[in-house]
């Protein structure tokens, strides 16, 4: 195995080189006692040789070309790609393999990809008026990035901000905090999901129901483990179809040029919700669900035909944060391209294993490139180096560009209003 060693301000950082490809793994920037905040690690050498499985959190690893004989401060500069992992905030990693960014490290982009406190560690917060520690944690590595990403030839002026589903959310609420000014300037969000309910009384209770008294941060720092972790389960057990903590959407202020995404069938392929749709009740029940979950406006019947559920729920959860960041994001006068994967022809990757349909995740492979010849990693690289894409902004005329199929037989159209339906019983 092949190694080389960058010095940079943090210190002398080694990691393996294969195919003009250099990957630190698991870098600490940040160490916190739980509930508590984060604060930088000294600097010192780090070896991140191996891809190493466990959710560590508080860790980043870098993807850069290899240099080639001259340093990396004398080499071009790189457009910079900060990656968040999604799952629902309460699982995840930056080294998951399939979101290896080897392919955008071959295109001339430095990518770091972060981890940050997850579940109520990252997520609790007495009071509205309060961030996130897991927000707070992605600041730091925001610092961590400006003052260590030039060693690898990153360009502090070009930082790209992306993520998919909960990291889309976050990429999302990250960008519009005001610590973020200058420092931010574009955002790639696909499949954004945010919580409906994150901190409501009804949560809240089953909180300190986990931990036996009034759930507070003091309270959760002095209780043991297995109370958090039962708290945590009480919380997500009374929202099975809303993230369980999380930003809401209205920490959202749209303030960059933003490539938004989704897909058409988020959570149709689910086992419950093929269930529910194959009910006589299955209109009465998505209405219902509608109604519970924010809806405004009339309920799209002939839009939503024999899915219903399948659709309000996934709409609920994703589709409805897509549409509502285009149209904020338009309406401030800011860029925005949209972006829908579909079903087709060809086989995609899915959490659950090969698939010819477009259920949540089906992006991350075309996003990093590990689907060859699909168009959207081509697309994500020009958006990463120049701030554009190819395709028709949602800016006017909600054209929306869809993707359908999977590696090279997906085909392209423009689709205006795709996202109408959603956008109408959701709002905007």
């Amino acid at each position: 195995m092949l190694t080389m060693t960058v010095s940079a301000p943090c210190g002398d950082l080694t990691g393996n080189v294969r195919d003009g490809v250099l990957q630190v793994y698991n870098i600490d920037y940040a160490s916190a006692r739980p509930f508590a905040p984060s604060s930088p690690v000294s600097d010192g050498p780090h070896v991140g040789i191996k891809r190493e499985e466990p959710e560590q959190e508080l860790v980043l690893t870098v993807t850069a070309p290899q240099p080639a004989e001259t340093p990396f401060e004398d080499a071009a500069k790189f457009p910079i790609l900060l990656w968040i992992h999604g799952g629902r905030y309460e699982f995840g990693h930056p080294s998951e393999p399939w979101t290896d960014a080897t392919s955008f490290a071959k295109n001339g982009i430095v990518t770091i990809s972060l981890g940050y406190r997850k579940n109520l560690g990252g997520f609790w917060r007495d009071g509205k008026d309060e961030t996130y520690r897991a927000v707070d944690d992605i600041f730091l590595a925001l610092d961590w990035v400006l003052r260590n990403a030039p060693a690898f030839g990153g360009d502090t002026s070009q930082v790209t901000v992306s993520g998919q589903s909960a990291g889309a959310g976050l990429a999302l609420a990250v960008s519009s905090d005001p610590r973020a000014n200058g420092k931010i300037h574009r955002i790639i969000a696909m499949s954004p999901a945010f919580s409906l309910l994150s901190g409501s009384p009804m949560r809240r209770a089953m909180a300190g129901l986990g931990i036996g008294s009034r759930p507070s941060t003091a309270a959760f720092a002095h209780a043991s483990a297995a109370a958090v972790d039962r708290a945590q389960r009480l919380v997500a057990a009374v929202s099975p179809s809303d993230p369980a903590v999380g930003p809401r959407f209205e920490s959202f202020s749209p303030k960059l040029p933003t490539l938004i995404t989704c897909t058409s069938e988020e959570f149709f392929a689910e086992r419950a919700v093929e269930t529910l749709d194959r009910l006589p009740t299955k209109n009465w029940f998505a209405r219902r669900y509608a109604k519970g979950h924010g809806a405004v406006g009339a309920f799209p019947a002939a839009a939503y035909g024999q899915r219903p559920c399948g659709f309000v729920i996934s709409d609920s959860a994703i589709r409805s944060s897509a549409v509502k960041v285009a149209e904020r994001t338009a309406a401030a006068g800011h860029d925005v391209w949209a972006a829908q994967f579909e079903p087709g022809k060809g086989l995609g990757y899915a959490p659950a294993g090969r698939t010819s349909g477009a259920p949540h995740c089906i992006d991350l492979a075309r996003f990093f490139g590990r689907e060859r010849n699909h168009p959207f990693h081509q697309v994500a690289v020009d958006f990463v180096k120049t701030g554009s894409t190819r395709l028709p902004k949602y800016n006017g005329t909600r054209q929306v560009t869809a993707w359908a199929g999977a590696d090279d037989l997906t085909t392209e159209r423009v689709v205006e209003d795709a996202w109408e339906a959603p956008r109408q019983l959701f709002g905007s």
